[in-house]
Protein backbone atom coordinates (compact mmCIF):
# COMPACT_ATOMS: atom_id res chain seq x y z
CA UNK A 1 0.00 0.00 0.00
CA UNK A 2 1.38 3.24 -1.02
CA UNK A 3 2.22 6.14 1.97
CA UNK A 4 -1.24 8.59 0.53
CA UNK A 5 -3.69 5.22 0.69
CA UNK A 6 -2.00 4.86 4.15
CA UNK A 7 -3.19 8.33 5.16
CA UNK A 8 -6.29 7.85 3.59
CA UNK A 9 -7.35 4.79 5.36
CA UNK A 10 -6.32 6.34 8.81
CA UNK A 11 -8.25 10.07 7.98
CA UNK A 12 -11.53 7.70 7.26
CA UNK A 13 -11.77 6.51 10.70
CA UNK A 14 -11.61 9.94 12.58
CA UNK A 15 -14.22 10.48 14.28
CA UNK A 16 -16.14 13.80 13.45
CA UNK A 17 -19.58 15.79 14.83
CA UNK A 18 -21.98 17.46 12.99
CA UNK A 19 -19.82 20.57 11.84
CA UNK A 20 -17.67 18.56 10.65
CA UNK A 21 -19.38 16.35 8.83
CA UNK A 22 -21.16 19.10 7.00
CA UNK A 23 -17.41 20.71 5.93
CA UNK A 24 -16.23 17.14 4.90
CA UNK A 25 -19.55 16.76 2.82
CA UNK A 26 -18.95 20.52 1.18
CA UNK A 27 -15.58 19.17 0.25
CA UNK A 28 -16.98 16.20 -1.34
CA UNK A 29 -19.30 17.90 -3.31
CA UNK A 30 -17.31 20.76 -4.51
CA UNK A 31 -14.35 18.74 -5.06
CA UNK A 32 -15.01 15.30 -6.50
CA UNK A 33 -18.85 15.31 -7.53
CA UNK A 34 -20.97 15.94 -10.47
CA UNK A 35 -24.40 16.65 -10.81
CA UNK A 36 -26.38 15.17 -13.87
CA UNK A 37 -29.53 16.00 -15.10
CA UNK A 38 -31.47 13.32 -17.39
CA UNK A 39 -35.07 13.48 -18.30
CA UNK A 40 -35.56 16.35 -15.76
CA UNK A 41 -34.81 13.81 -13.17
CA UNK A 42 -31.55 15.27 -10.95
CA UNK A 43 -28.95 12.72 -9.52
CA UNK A 44 -25.21 13.71 -7.80
CA UNK A 45 -22.57 11.54 -8.71
CA UNK A 46 -19.55 10.98 -6.59
CA UNK A 47 -16.10 9.37 -8.55
CA UNK A 48 -13.39 7.67 -6.50
CA UNK A 49 -11.11 5.04 -7.23
CA UNK A 50 -10.42 4.64 -3.57
CA UNK A 51 -13.31 2.07 -1.90
CA UNK A 52 -12.60 3.64 2.03
CA UNK A 53 -12.93 6.83 0.46
CA UNK A 54 -16.43 6.16 -0.89
CA UNK A 55 -17.57 4.25 2.35
CA UNK A 56 -17.03 7.99 4.37
CA UNK A 57 -18.76 9.82 1.40
CA UNK A 58 -21.91 7.32 1.93
CA UNK A 59 -21.81 7.51 5.14
CA UNK A 60 -22.39 11.35 5.27
CA UNK A 61 -25.02 11.58 2.62
CA UNK A 62 -26.78 8.97 5.01
CA UNK A 63 -26.05 10.46 8.20
CA UNK A 64 -26.36 14.11 7.18
CA UNK A 65 -29.09 13.48 4.56
CA UNK A 66 -30.73 10.24 4.92
CA UNK A 67 -30.15 10.22 0.95
CA UNK A 68 -31.43 7.25 -1.17
CA UNK A 69 -28.52 6.49 -3.16
CA UNK A 70 -27.30 3.46 -5.43
CA UNK A 71 -23.75 1.95 -5.13
CA UNK A 72 -21.58 1.59 -8.47
CA UNK A 73 -18.31 0.52 -10.07
CA UNK A 74 -17.10 0.87 -13.67
CA UNK A 75 -13.86 -0.65 -14.83
CA UNK A 76 -10.87 1.62 -15.73
CA UNK A 77 -9.29 1.13 -19.55
CA UNK A 78 -6.03 1.57 -18.10
CA UNK A 79 -4.10 -1.08 -17.07
CA UNK A 80 -3.97 -2.16 -13.43
CA UNK A 81 -5.75 0.40 -12.65
CA UNK A 82 -7.82 0.36 -10.10
CA UNK A 83 -12.07 0.15 -10.66
CA UNK A 84 -13.92 3.55 -10.00
CA UNK A 85 -16.43 3.17 -7.50
CA UNK A 86 -19.63 5.59 -7.85
CA UNK A 87 -21.87 6.67 -5.71
CA UNK A 88 -25.19 8.27 -6.69
CA UNK A 89 -27.53 10.19 -5.11
CA UNK A 90 -30.93 9.89 -5.87
CA UNK A 91 -32.38 12.32 -3.50
CA UNK A 92 -32.95 14.35 -1.84
CA UNK A 93 -30.69 16.29 -4.19
CA UNK A 94 -32.55 19.83 -4.32
CA UNK A 95 -32.46 20.21 -0.46
CA UNK A 96 -28.58 19.91 -0.89
CA UNK A 97 -28.30 21.82 -4.08
CA UNK A 98 -29.95 24.75 -1.31
CA UNK A 99 -28.11 24.08 1.73
CA UNK A 100 -24.45 23.94 -0.10
CA UNK A 101 -25.62 26.82 -2.53
CA UNK A 102 -24.55 24.19 -5.18
CA UNK A 103 -24.84 25.81 -8.22
CA UNK A 104 -23.73 29.93 -7.43
CA UNK A 105 -21.50 31.14 -5.24
CA UNK A 106 -20.25 27.97 -3.97
CA UNK A 107 -16.89 29.15 -2.10
CA UNK A 108 -19.24 31.75 -0.52
CA UNK A 109 -21.02 29.02 0.97
CA UNK A 110 -17.99 27.04 1.47
CA UNK A 111 -16.55 30.06 3.77
CA UNK A 112 -19.61 29.12 6.31
CA UNK A 113 -19.37 25.49 6.35
CA UNK A 114 -15.18 26.27 7.35
CA UNK A 115 -16.29 29.23 10.44
CA UNK A 116 -14.35 27.06 12.85
CA UNK A 117 -11.09 25.49 13.22
CA UNK A 118 -12.06 21.63 13.17
CA UNK A 119 -14.62 22.69 10.30
CA UNK A 120 -11.53 24.46 8.27
CA UNK A 121 -9.26 20.83 9.37
CA UNK A 122 -12.07 18.89 8.85
CA UNK A 123 -12.57 20.39 5.26
CA UNK A 124 -8.93 19.92 4.23
CA UNK A 125 -9.34 15.97 5.24
CA UNK A 126 -12.21 15.18 3.14
CA UNK A 127 -9.98 17.55 0.68
CA UNK A 128 -7.23 15.27 0.81
CA UNK A 129 -9.33 12.14 0.63
CA UNK A 130 -11.18 13.52 -2.46
CA UNK A 131 -8.36 15.24 -4.86
CA UNK A 132 -4.87 14.89 -2.80
CA UNK A 133 -2.06 12.54 -2.67
CA UNK A 134 1.37 12.49 -0.91
CA UNK A 135 4.87 11.19 -1.87
CA UNK A 136 6.63 7.84 0.04
CA UNK A 137 9.16 9.58 3.11
CA UNK A 138 11.97 7.41 1.97
CA UNK A 139 11.79 9.37 -1.61
CA UNK A 140 14.17 11.66 -2.69
CA UNK A 141 11.32 14.96 -2.99
CA UNK A 142 8.98 15.80 0.17
CA UNK A 143 5.32 16.76 -2.45
CA UNK A 144 2.20 16.90 -0.96
CA UNK A 145 -0.39 18.24 -2.96
CA UNK A 146 -4.48 18.31 -4.25
CA UNK A 147 -5.21 19.08 -7.74
CA UNK A 148 -8.50 19.98 -9.17
CA UNK A 149 -9.52 21.49 -12.19
CA UNK A 150 -11.46 24.60 -10.75
CA UNK A 151 -9.19 27.35 -9.58
CA UNK A 152 -11.22 28.63 -7.40
CA UNK A 153 -11.77 25.52 -5.46
CA UNK A 154 -7.57 25.39 -4.79
CA UNK A 155 -7.30 28.87 -4.04
CA UNK A 156 -9.81 28.15 -1.70
CA UNK A 157 -7.92 25.07 -0.47
CA UNK A 158 -4.42 27.43 -0.34
CA UNK A 159 -6.66 29.97 1.67
CA UNK A 160 -7.54 26.86 4.51
CA UNK A 161 -3.83 25.50 4.55
CA UNK A 162 -2.26 28.96 4.73
CA UNK A 163 -4.65 29.86 7.51
CA UNK A 164 -2.75 27.32 9.94
CA UNK A 165 0.71 28.74 8.17
CA UNK A 166 1.32 25.88 6.18
CA UNK A 167 2.86 28.22 2.95
CA UNK A 168 0.79 26.21 0.52
CA UNK A 169 1.85 26.99 -3.28
CA UNK A 170 -0.12 27.06 -6.90
CA UNK A 171 0.67 25.86 -9.75
CA UNK A 172 -0.73 24.99 -13.15
CA UNK A 173 -0.50 21.26 -13.17
CA UNK A 174 -1.69 19.47 -16.97
CA UNK A 175 -5.52 20.63 -17.66
CA UNK A 176 -6.11 21.73 -13.79
CA UNK A 177 -4.00 23.86 -10.87
CA UNK A 178 -2.34 21.87 -7.89
CA UNK A 179 -1.98 23.73 -4.45
CA UNK A 180 1.07 21.68 -2.92
CA UNK A 181 3.51 21.78 -0.07
CA UNK A 182 7.24 20.47 -0.67
CA UNK A 183 8.55 21.12 2.62
CA UNK A 184 8.89 17.93 5.38
CA UNK A 185 7.77 20.25 8.25
CA UNK A 186 4.49 21.60 6.61
CA UNK A 187 3.53 18.11 5.37
CA UNK A 188 3.75 16.51 8.79
CA UNK A 189 1.74 19.67 10.25
CA UNK A 190 -0.68 19.04 7.66
CA UNK A 191 -1.09 14.89 8.21
CA UNK A 192 -1.24 16.36 12.07
CA UNK A 193 -3.86 19.17 11.73
CA UNK A 194 -6.31 16.37 9.54
CA UNK A 195 -6.10 13.69 11.86
CA UNK A 196 -3.55 11.07 10.71
CA UNK A 197 -1.52 10.91 13.54
CA UNK A 198 -0.39 7.72 13.33
CA UNK A 199 0.95 8.21 9.90
CA UNK A 200 2.57 11.72 11.21
CA UNK A 201 4.34 8.98 13.44
CA UNK A 202 5.98 6.71 10.33
CA UNK A 203 6.46 10.22 7.94
CA UNK A 204 8.75 11.45 10.87
CA UNK A 205 10.33 8.32 11.60
CA UNK A 206 11.47 7.39 8.32
CA UNK A 207 12.01 11.17 7.65
CA UNK A 208 14.45 11.12 10.53
CA UNK A 209 16.14 7.87 9.59
CA UNK A 210 16.41 9.23 5.75
CA UNK A 211 17.65 12.73 6.50
CA UNK A 212 20.37 10.98 9.18
CA UNK A 213 21.50 8.40 6.69
CA UNK A 214 21.73 11.10 4.21
CA UNK A 215 24.14 13.60 7.06
CA UNK A 216 26.33 10.45 7.77
CA UNK A 217 26.64 9.95 3.73
CA UNK A 218 27.62 13.47 3.53
CA UNK A 219 30.16 13.69 6.30
CA UNK A 220 31.59 10.19 4.52
CA UNK A 221 31.54 11.77 1.40
CA UNK A 222 33.27 14.75 2.85
CA UNK A 223 35.87 12.68 4.11
CA UNK A 224 36.74 10.94 1.35
CA UNK A 225 37.17 13.95 -0.66
CA UNK A 226 39.42 16.01 2.29
CA UNK A 227 41.73 12.45 2.40
CA UNK A 228 41.67 12.48 -1.85
CA UNK A 229 42.68 16.01 -1.56
CA UNK A 230 45.17 15.63 1.54
CA UNK A 231 46.61 12.58 -0.74
CA UNK A 232 47.11 14.66 -4.09
CA UNK A 233 48.47 17.40 -1.85
CA UNK A 234 51.05 14.94 -0.22
CA UNK A 235 52.08 13.11 -3.52
CA UNK A 236 53.08 17.23 -5.02
CA UNK A 237 54.73 18.13 -1.69
CA UNK A 238 57.02 14.06 -2.42
CA UNK A 239 57.66 15.56 -6.41
CA UNK A 240 58.82 18.86 -4.93
CA UNK A 241 61.19 17.29 -2.59
CA UNK A 242 62.34 14.86 -4.75
CA UNK A 243 63.37 17.83 -7.36
CA UNK A 244 65.42 19.15 -4.43
CA UNK A 245 67.13 16.27 -3.23
CA UNK A 246 68.14 15.84 -6.98
CA UNK A 247 69.66 19.54 -7.94
CA UNK A 248 70.97 20.48 -4.18
CA UNK A 249 72.93 19.00 -1.83
CA UNK A 250 71.48 18.57 1.53
CA UNK A 251 74.51 20.59 3.25
CA UNK A 252 73.05 23.61 1.15
CA UNK A 253 69.55 23.15 2.53
CA UNK A 254 68.05 24.55 5.71
CA UNK A 255 68.24 22.23 8.46
CA UNK A 256 64.58 23.01 9.25
CA UNK A 257 63.45 22.40 5.53
CA UNK A 258 65.76 19.23 5.83
CA UNK A 259 63.43 18.13 8.84
CA UNK A 260 60.19 18.84 7.17
CA UNK A 261 61.55 17.05 3.88
CA UNK A 262 62.70 14.19 5.85
CA UNK A 263 59.56 13.85 7.76
CA UNK A 264 56.94 14.12 4.59
CA UNK A 265 58.87 11.49 2.92
CA UNK A 266 58.29 9.03 6.01
CA UNK A 267 54.86 9.76 6.42
CA UNK A 268 53.37 10.38 2.53
CA UNK A 269 49.32 10.18 3.86
CA UNK A 270 48.82 12.10 6.91
CA UNK A 271 47.27 15.79 7.28
CA UNK A 272 49.28 18.45 8.09
CA UNK A 273 47.86 18.49 11.70
CA UNK A 274 48.94 14.57 12.00
CA UNK A 275 52.13 15.43 10.40
CA UNK A 276 52.55 18.72 12.93
CA UNK A 277 52.45 15.90 16.12
CA UNK A 278 54.62 13.75 14.49
CA UNK A 279 57.39 16.26 14.17
CA UNK A 280 57.08 16.88 17.57
CA UNK A 281 57.52 13.14 18.48
CA UNK A 282 60.25 13.03 16.43
CA UNK A 283 62.48 15.98 16.77
CA UNK A 284 61.19 16.84 20.45
CA UNK A 285 60.16 20.45 19.78
CA UNK A 286 56.82 21.67 18.62
CA UNK A 287 55.46 23.26 15.71
CA UNK A 288 52.00 24.07 15.03
CA UNK A 289 50.28 23.24 12.21
CA UNK A 290 50.90 26.91 10.80
CA UNK A 291 54.54 26.48 11.44
CA UNK A 292 54.95 23.28 9.23
CA UNK A 293 52.58 24.65 6.57
CA UNK A 294 54.87 27.97 6.16
CA UNK A 295 58.02 25.53 5.64
CA UNK A 296 56.15 23.38 2.95
CA UNK A 297 55.21 26.38 1.06
CA UNK A 298 59.13 27.69 1.12
CA UNK A 299 59.74 23.63 -0.11
CA UNK A 300 57.08 24.54 -3.14
CA UNK A 301 58.83 27.99 -3.52
CA UNK A 302 62.74 26.24 -3.61
CA UNK A 303 61.01 23.36 -5.80
CA UNK A 304 59.21 25.85 -8.35
CA UNK A 305 62.89 27.78 -8.40
CA UNK A 306 64.34 24.84 -9.90
CA UNK A 307 61.60 24.13 -12.20
CA UNK A 308 62.37 27.70 -13.68
CA UNK A 309 65.92 28.05 -13.86
CA UNK A 310 66.16 24.42 -15.61
CA UNK A 311 62.90 24.89 -17.75
CA UNK A 312 61.59 21.80 -15.96
CA UNK A 313 57.37 21.00 -16.19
Amino acid sequence: MSFAKTVKAELVTVPVDLEEQLAEFSAFLNLQTELHIENKQKTFVFKTTNPTVAKRFLQLSRTLYQAETRLMTQKSTKLKRRPTVLIEILSPVDKIMNEHNYLDHQTENQELFTQSVEAKKAYLRASFLAIGSVNHPKTAEYHLELFSTNPEQIIFIQKLMNHFNLNAKITRRRKGYICYLKDAEGISDFLQLTGAQNSVFKFEDIRIKRDFNNSINRVINCEIANEKKTLVTAQKQIRDIKLIESFIDKDDIDEKLLSVMSLRKDYPDIPLSELSEMYESVYEEPLSKSGLNHRLTKIKQLAEQIRESRNIE
